[in-house]
């Protein structure tokens, strides 16, 4: 019987794995998690860490490292059993330091003592058969001693042996290293190193257990970052047509948190090469785009020979990351497997499907999709479910929800031999929200009348449904209240399929943003805790190799986020009614509305344009609601202010930032600013309906006087050609020139002449 028969009747019949070896009888899903918070105190400065205790647990190994560091320090504790705390004093505030907490080590070392110059042999041991790499983890092995590398390997069935030598005459060698890396199930895997002479057993090890670990993000009053580079948006053509408002107020939400956006709609049809040359010109044309954002049914790439839990669902899948890796070689060569059900899957040399199964090289793109194409279940049309989510997404990002801290776990799977696939809840949630606001319910009707910032459910699993979770009907017809969702099932996680349950999660009704196929691997959300965004997460969860415990499916190229990878997890509300008045010596004075959250102050940005990016003005917080700039820059400045709040979540304390209000205005040296302003204006502003748009033309010339959104783009020309001194007016209906009403919003109006070019802000309500 092989492992993914076995698994196959685990998803069918979302019953529970029989224990291998050697699983305590009795143990519970939550020894496999290290359900770790933290509180952080500034004085003196300190972290305190707790978790829930674990009978089972011989003691806990706590590592820790920065936040951009790729090895781990430590462990800086070992701590018994019994533990269920401990406190970090070798801390400062500002700062964040990430931290693992393993009960079981999934990275074997065993030193031995040999006679140089003895022949001796090393084998390893997998009870089922499939040695410890590549499908259930990126296991591997290595003898080594004295610099030279006697056996490794990882690709076997039952058993591998290697004979060896330990040393020479000329370079004796009498002590060697087994290290081993251990895949999800550690239960199968033993070793043992003989003398061939005596048959003695030098050294042995196993059998070993699943991974039982946690991750956090702890930090002290940290500063997130503020800008995160720029972000690619994609949008499907025929998209981009029929919702050209509501993408037009998306983008201006990611500037106001932090982005720049370069946005490409992609023609209807554009193949995935194609696409793919594309993402790779902008990147190179603009080095900090970190993010790619794809919205609408552009092509998807698919990859490998994924072996699933069914025979009948192994070979190509949907692979997304290959957008986001820039630099490797993919090859269509190599791959024959018919064997799958459906046609998408089928990956034959030739067919445009590529070969790897494997991450060829890291992902270097944070990548997230919002595709609701193919969703017949759903009776609203495609445009209508798109609208719908970039509605849900304003709402949520601007503060206009407010969403209780807490999590939701359905586990209909438990241990199944360590896999452990709900520990992915437990593990992030208690460092997001603390385990007392982690609950464990039926997602219907909790999720209806609960409403919970993350939603993680497992079972069996077709492409539209998993088992007592959800299915695709349930998210086309019930008012759904949690905003980031995971779920792990058979099939779904295929996601370019008909009606498919994680896309549909993104078309409900209510709050859902995004959706991920969580558990194979393990995801890595814990920076979310300290104000990074899901992107960043997804990023880190698809390159994980060796970094933090990897589990089932690592580094595999299914891994995918469904949703907007630039949303982050506690919006704060932002200040308003930004007001901009020039000052004797054009000074600008900036003036706004107080956030309606309890507030450490305010960061004040200027920029030349939306897609130039902001620049922090003051340095501290500014406790007032008004700010004077003594030295803008010439031209047309645009002025963005941000709240930022001292955040308290379950993994410490940081600073966080609200979206951005902006406003622009005009500096010219040697002019009057107040007076150019009064000779180009509008009104009402801000207009939910008409508005009467006027000028005053101090002598006779040409003139072109237009309407731009907040990308630059042109939106209407309202006035073109030779005009008389004199005062013009016209009305404008806010719609762009092909008729259509433009999304509410940040507007500029351009009057531009021989002697001046005058620049003014509109805003629109919807």
């Amino acid at each position: 019987m092989t492992r993914f028969t076995f698994l196959r009747s685990l998803f069918l019949i979302a019953s529970l794995m029989p224990a291998l070896a050697p699983i305590a009888r009795g143990a519970s899903i939550h020894d496999f998690a290290v359900e770790v918070s933290a509180t952080a105190e500034e004085s003196p400065p300190g972290i305190d860490f707790s978790w829930i205790g674990d009978a089972s647990a011989e003691k806990y190994r706590v590592y820790r490292k920065s936040i951009g560091d790729t090895a781990w320090t430590g462990p800086v504790a070992v701590l018994g059993g019994g533990a269920t705390s401990w406190t970090d004093t070798d801390v400062a505030v500002g700062e964040a330091y990430e931290y693992s907490f393993r009960k079981v080590e999934c990275v074997i070392t065993d030193t031995v003592a040999v006679t140089s110059g003895a022949a001796m042999t090393f084998t390893i041991h997998d009870t089922w058969g499939d040695g410890i790499c590549c499908d259930m983890g990126l296991g591997h092995y290595e003898v080594s001693g004295c610099g030279v590398v006697y056996a490794s390997g990882g690709v076997f069935g039952s058993s591998e042996s290697t004979p060896f030598t330990a040393g020479t005459a000329e370079a004796p060698c009498d002590t060697l290293v087994v290290h081993i890396t251990l895949d999800i199930f550690g239960a199968e895997t033993r070793y043992e190193l003989t003398e061939d002479a005596t048959g003695d057993t030098l050294s042995e090890g196993g059998l070993y257990s699943s991974p039982r670990f946690g991750n956090i993000l702890a930090g002290i009053s940290y500063e997130a970052p503020e800008d995160w580079g720029a972000v690619l948006l994609l949008v499907d053509e025929p998209a981009a047509d029929s919702l050209a408002s509501e993408l037009q107020r998306l983008e201006l939400d990611m500037i106001r948190d932090g982005y720049r956006v370069v946005r490409r709609d992609v023609p209807d049809g554009t193949s995935v090469p194609d696409v793919k040359g594309l993402i790779v010109a902008e990147c190179q044309a603009d080095p900090d785009i970190a993010t790619l954002f794809i919205f609408g049914n552009i092509a998807v790439p698919y990859s490998g020979n994924v072996q699933g839990a069914h025979l009948s669902h192994q070979g190509a899948w949907p692979a997304d990351l290959y957008y986001g890796e820039l630099d490797a070689v993919w090859t269509d060569s190599i791959v024959d497997n018919t064997k799958a059900l459906r046609p998408q899957n089928h990956n034959v040399p030739g067919d445009g499907k590529f070969d790897q199964t494997f991450l060829p090289s890291d992902v270097d793109l944070q990548v997230g999709r919002v595709d609701l194409s193919n969703m017949p279940t759903f009776p609203e049309s495609e445009v209508t479910l798109l609208r719908r989510y970039l509605d849900k997404n304003h709402a949520f990002r601007s503060g206009g929800i407010s969403v209780p801290r807490s999590g939701l776990i359905r586990d209909n799977v438990g241990i199944a031999s360590g896999t452990a696939y709900a520990c992915t809840g437990w593990r992030n949630f208690t460092a997001m929200f603390g385990s007392s606001h982690v609950h464990t319910d039926l997602w219907f009707p909790d999720l209806e009348t609960n409403p919970r910032l993350f939603a993680y459910g497992c079972g069996g699993g077709s492409f539209s449904s998993c088992a007592t979770v959800a299915t695709t009907a349930d998210f086309a017809t019930r008012t759904v209240y949690a905003v980031f969702t995971m779920m792990m099932g058979s099939y779904f996680g295929d996601w370019d399929s008909l009606n498919n349950l994680m896309r549909a999660a993104l078309g409900a009704e209510g709050y859902p943003l995004t959706c991920c196929w969580a558990g194979r691997p393990a995801w890595l959300l814990h920076h979310m805790a300290l104000g990074y965004p899901i992107g960043h997460s997804t990023l880190i969860t698809q390159n994980n190799h060796l970094l933090y415990e990897i589990g089932y499916g690592g580094r595999q190229i299914h891994i995918a986020l469904m949703g907007d990878p630039t949303l982050r997890l506690l919006p704060v509300r932002p200040p308003a009614a930004l007001g901009l008045e020039a000052l004797p010596g054009q000074a600008i004075r900036l003036t706004w509305q107080a956030s309606e959250d309890s507030v450490a102050g305010y960061h004040v940005y200027r920029a030349e344009s939306l897609n130039s990016g902001f620049t922090r003005l003051n340095a501290d917080p500014i406790q007032d609601t008004a700010y004077v700039d003594s030295a803008p820059v010439a031209g047309l400045d645009l002025y963005m202010v941000r709240a930022t709040k001292l955040e308290t979540t379950a993994s410490g304390t940081y600073f966080n930032l609200s979206p951005g209000i902006i406003d622009s205005i005009e500096v010219s040296a040697g002019i009057d600013v107040p007076a150019m302003r009064n000779m180009l204006d509008n009104s009402p502003n801000p207009s939910a309906g008409a508005t009467r748009i006027s000028y005053h033309l101090a002598a006779a010339g040409p003139v072109l006087l237009r309407v731009y959104d907040v990308a630059g783009r042109l939106v209407r020309e309202i006035d073109e050609g030779e005009r008389e001194a004199g005062t013009y007016s016209f009305e404008w209906d806010g719609r762009d020139a092909n008729g259509h009403r433009v999304a509410g919003g940040v507007y500029f109006l351009s009057l531009n002449t021989d002697s001046v070019t005058l620049s003014t802000k509109m805003i629109r309500l919807r």
